[in-house]
């Protein structure tokens, strides 16, 4: 029986993992950059399984948000989510996604992140992140849901993801060179 639920589990989310059906939500310049350019010929988005683009939260597994989002939109991305079937998975491409972006400075409404409002697997860093950024960040995504999920422990989710990094460095390491950066003498030149 154990034999039979771990090859089912195997099975499932290799199947899940491959047939992705996105739905975008786009706020600004990185759904014009990336989202389009994934869909086009060039790229082609269909060697991933994630080329049937969905218009309705309840007919997709995988939300991607793209841009900067502000307290207005957030309760309306939330609802989105909420509607989605599970499982359901979330990547977040771009700096203003990630972090606010350069408007978090500026602006009262920028919202800092968008795991503030919903839970994100995988980050692509960019601004705006080139097409092939966003494809690692869906191999990366296909690759946890491959790894991840059992019949016996459904609904768990995992730690997010930044899809950006090497194998090997993990953001200890990035954090580690940031503080010695910090810490050295400043030498003017």
């Amino acid at each position: 029986s154990e034999t039979l639920l771990t090859s089912l589990d195997a099975i499932i989310n290799w199947a899940r993992s491959n047939s992705l059906w996105p739905l975008t939500f786009g706020t600004s310049c990185c759904a014009i950059e990336v989202m389009m350019a994934a869909g086009a010929s060039k790229y082609d988005l269909a060697r991933f399984g994630a080329e049937v683009a969905r218009p309705s939260p309840r007919q997709a597994d995988l939300l991607v948000v793209a841009g900067t989002i502000v307290k207005k939109m957030a309760p309306r991305l939330k609802t989105l989510y909420e509607q989605m079937a599970e499982p359901k998975y979330v990547i977040a491409t771009g700096a203003c996604a990630i972090s606010g972006g350069p408007f978090i400075y500026q602006s009262y409404s920028t919202i800092r992140c968008v795991h503030e409002i919903i839970p994100v697997d995988v980050f692509v860093p960019g601004c705006p992140p080139r097409p092939e950024a966003f494809f690692y960040g869906i191999l990366t995504l296909q690759k946890l849901i491959r790894e991840g999920e059992s019949l016996k422990n459904g609904g768990q989710r995992r730690k997010s993801v930044v899809a950006a990094l090497p194998p090997g460095i993990g953001l200890e390491n990035i954090r580690a060179e940031m503080i010695a950066l910090l810490e050295a003498p400043q030498v003017l030149r």
